[in-house]
């Protein structure tokens, strides 16, 4: 019977040396074939990448295009309305912006001409007064 233990103890030892041989293997296999996976996704990322931009480039060409095309309906649509809305308003009585505006720089020249003048505006209101009166 010692004989049957110790054989089956080599027996058992001789298993054990193989499967951790095996395993040393599975790892070795494992790392190889690792950097081989990886290798292959790094040249299959980069050849995406390269389609994809080229992808990305065709649409912002295409919505670049699109603002622009955006961009003359809008002006074509506003050419009108304009006109509309300073028509009505011009009905109305309404001044646009700019008749405001040269009004605005209007009275401000006729301010710095009274300005410029200083007191003698003053003086000739008097005088057209007492004139009046007489």
């Amino acid at each position: 019977m010692a004989r049957k233990t110790t054989k089956r103890v080599v027996a058992v030892k001789e298993a054990a040396q193989d499967i951790y041989l095996a395993g040393l293997g599975a790892v070795a296999l494992a790392g190889e074939e690792g950097n081989r996976l990886f290798d292959d996704l790094v040249k299959k990322g980069r050849a995406l990448e390269k389609t994809g931009r080229a992808r990305v480039e065709q649409a912002l060409d295409r919505a670049r295009g699109l603002r622009t095309d955006a961009r003359k309906a809008v002006a074509k649509a506003a050419g009108p309305l304009d006109d509309g809305m300073t028509s009505a308003m011009h009905k109305l009585g309404v001044p646009t912006r700019r008749e405001i505006q040269a009004l605005t720089r209007r009275v401000e020249e006729l301010t710095r001409v009274v300005e410029k003048r200083g007191t003698r505006a003053p003086r000739a209101a008097k005088r057209a007064r007492r004139t009046a009166a007489k």
